[in-house]
């Protein structure tokens, strides 16, 4: 269904949806079946993580001016795609399409951008162009060709990229493959992905959800110690590896807990405890102190794929313990960048209903 913005009342037309144990980031809040077409001008551009923010100016059916804020993908899936947010400037004339916003009035998550010089920037999930054979975005990955060319790594000491197509252990096609308890189940389903979900508020997921991110990780020795560094929020990972195992009494719980790793010939493993992130998943299933996550990196495939075995024992929340079995791959040219996460006061992270 296509809609024109001069001929929709968003407020009140679209009901509620009921939030699912599966959703993904503020994915649920959006209804795809619809896509709702606004022409105007940019009146304020933030290129910015967690999501590109566009506000912009039309005129309604009375004459009115109506603001629309418009919400893209991460600048950090932006660049892969060859996007820099060089190409809006405040001022411009676009027409944009997107899907609406069951929470927030004359909200959508954008997916097309069609600017004035005939350009179709690609800024959302869709991947195929709406209306010009002009596309900036199409291209899967956009990487620098003497970056590939320098790129170098030694077993799991390199970037890593996530191969298996999953967002916080959720397969994107389907639903999670995890099972909770009826308790577990309850708390969920009081999730509400606007107000309660901690991404939005530029706070980064803790261990073991933090795993399931779609962005670069890089594996570095500091000595015997090795951090495993993330792009999205910037997060680094200490993995204390030889010495004597501490007294977890006296351990600090943190969002991202106590790592201890060892080799089991060319496998890091690593157990992680004192985790207080207070989610399992990203979509409000509870999980305790008493957490217990183990997890067996290994390098493949001559240094091209790091398989990943990720268990997680948490009887509070789950029925039996949970294990993915991932991999990521090894892009050359591939890097961390920084996510510099920035609210935006301006995009009303509120629901109007």
């Amino acid at each position: 269904m296509i809609l024109k913005f001069s001929s929709l009342l968003i407020a009140g037309v679209f009901a509620c949806l009921p939030l699912l144990v599966d959703a993904h980031h503020s994915m649920s809040e959006f209804d795809r079946s619809v896509l709702v077409e606004v022409e105007g001008v940019i009146s304020r551009v933030s290129w910015k993580n967690p999501h590109v923010l566009l506000e912009v100016t039309s005129t309604g059916e009375a004459g009115t001016l109506l603001t629309w804020n418009l919400e893209g993908s991460a600048v950090s899936a932006q660049r892969r795609y060859g996007l820099t947010g060089d190409e809006m400037s405040v001022g411009d004339m676009v027409r944009v399409a997107g899907s609406p916003s069951t929470r927030r009035d004359q909200y959508l998550q954008m997916h097309h951008v069609l600017l004035a010089n005939g350009t179709e920037l690609l800024v959302g999930r869709i991947r195929e162009p709406r209306w010009s054979n002009t596309v900036i975005g199409a291209e899967s990955w956009v990487a620098d060709a003497a970056k590939i060319a320098a790129a170098r790594g030694n077993g799991i000491f390199r970037v890593w990229s996530q191969g298996t197509r999953a967002w916080y252990f959720a397969d994107l096609l389907g639903p999670p493959n995890y099972k909770v308890n009826e308790s577990a189940a309850a708390m969920a389903a009081k999730w509400d992905d606007i107000a309660d979900n901690p991404l939005i508020e530029c706070v980064a997921p803790g261990m073991p959800a933090l795993m399931g991110n779609p962005y670069p990780m890089e594996f570095v020795q500091v000595g015997e110690d090795i951090e495993l560094r993330f792009e999205e929020f910037d997060v680094v990972r200490k993995i204390h590896v030889g010495g004597e195992f501490p007294d977890l009494a006296n351990v600090e719980p943190s969002h991202h807990g106590y790592s201890v790793g060892h080799w089991e010939g060319e496998t890091l493993v690593v157990d992680t405890f004192r985790v207080s992130w207070p989610y399992f998943d990203r979509v409000g299933v509870l999980q305790t102190e008493n957490v217990m996550i183990n997890e067996r990196f290994t390098a493949e495939d001559n240094g091209n794929r790091l398989g990943y075995v990720l268990t997680v024992d948490e009887p509070a929340a789950l029925v039996e313990p949970f294990v993915w079995d991932a991999y990521f791959v090894w892009k050359p040219g591939e890097e961390v960048g920084r996510y510099e996460c920035t609210l935006e006061e301006w995009a009303s992270t509120e629901s109007t209903l």
